[in-house]
């Protein structure tokens, strides 16, 4: 009886394995780059104006990237938090499966 469950069991996963073999294909999302338009550096020649008319671009420029990088950084903690809850969830599936085997 239990080689039976265990049987069905096993066979109930194989769809899981299959999904697996789909979630571990590389992942063809592709993640746009920064949307940050850097500023022309100035020439060498520069007035007082060009200076400061650089320095506003390129802090403006630096918030930008930093902005950018935050926000990706946040994703990539909400899949990684994901990804975590989805073994835990299955951990605790297997958990009551083997306790109600166990109880057998």
């Amino acid at each position: 009886m239990k080689n039976s469950i265990a049987i069905l069991f096993a066979a109930s996963l194989l769809p899981l394995a299959a999904f697996a073999q789909d979630a571990a294909a590389p992942v063809t999302e592709t993640i746009s780059p920064a949307p940050c338009k850097k500023p022309l550096l100035p020439s060498k020649l520069r007035g007082a104006d060009d200076t400061s008319d650089f320095d506003i671009k390129f802090e403006n420029y630096k918030k930008c990237v930093s902005d950018y990088a935050d926000a990706q950084g946040k994703l990539a903690k909400a899949h990684v938090k994901a990804a975590n809850d989805a073994i835990s969830d299955l951990n605790a599936f297997v958990a009551q499966v083997n306790d109600s085997q166990s109880n057998k």
